[in-house]
């Protein structure tokens, strides 16, 4: 009897972790697609992205709810507990993501379809393609369990943040940008970086899952 309750505990928390990682390859896909969108400023697109918000919010609820009751019905220890609050908690976290993906295509509505520098449209992708980078190694070290590679995400995340605070120090140096457009790329620049401190946390969570430390 103990064996099959064991054996039903680990199916369960199986399916609580493909759960996660279907919601992070979908959660790349709509970084790529808000990526996209910003290049393009495609305002079709970016109504696609708000429209598909809920769809991470329904994961999240799943995956917690689904993650409480195994708790509650079997009381799990050690490294089982312990996996099933970080994919608690990384679920959370790529559904703050995808909220900034909706927070970008809402900017990009305002922003008119004809207009856009090249170096924004450069620094942007930049943000954007290192952000992805950075989500797909939070993702892989989650699965691998690998805290070096968990560790090594906080060193990734200082690119995204030294192109984030260059579109501070081109705008401070005069660039001849429509001032409603500058706010927006700059919205934009962060939203992009707090997706990749999203990234780094979830590498923080990985350490705690393996070494059981915070």
């Amino acid at each position: 009897m103990v064996l099959e309750i064991r054996r039903d505990f680990h199916e369960q928390l199986n399916e609580l972790y493909t759960g996660l990682l279907r919601m992070g390859s979908d959660l790349l896909e709509t970084i790529e697609r808000t990526r996209l969108c910003f290049l393009e400023l495609d305002h079709i697109a970016a109504d696609a992205i708000i429209a598909g918000d809920a769809v991470f919010d329904d994961y999240r609820d799943l995956l917690e709810e689904a993650g409480l009751e195994l708790i509650a019905r079997q009381a799990p220890v050690a490294v089982d507990l312990r996996m099933i609050i970080v994919i608690m908690r990384a679920a959370q976290h790529f559904e703050r993501m995808a909220d900034l993906c909706e927070d970008i295509a809402t900017a990009v509505k305002h922003i008119p379809s004809e207009y856009l520098s090249t170096w924004i449209r450069e620094g942007i992708d930049e943000m954007a393609r290192r952000a992805i980078r950075l989500v797909e190694r939070s993702i892989a070290c989650f699965k691998e369990r690998n805290v070096e590679m968990a560790m090594e995400l906080d060193a990734l995340d200082d690119a995204v943040d030294k192109l984030n605070r260059m579109f501070f120090k081109e705008f401070d140096r005069g660039r001849e940008e429509d001032l409603e457009v500058a706010i927006r790329v700059v919205m934009i620049a962060r939203f992009f970086e707090r997706i990749a401190d999203n990234a780094v946390d979830i590498g923080e969570h990985v350490r705690f899952m393996v070494e059981g430390t915070i």
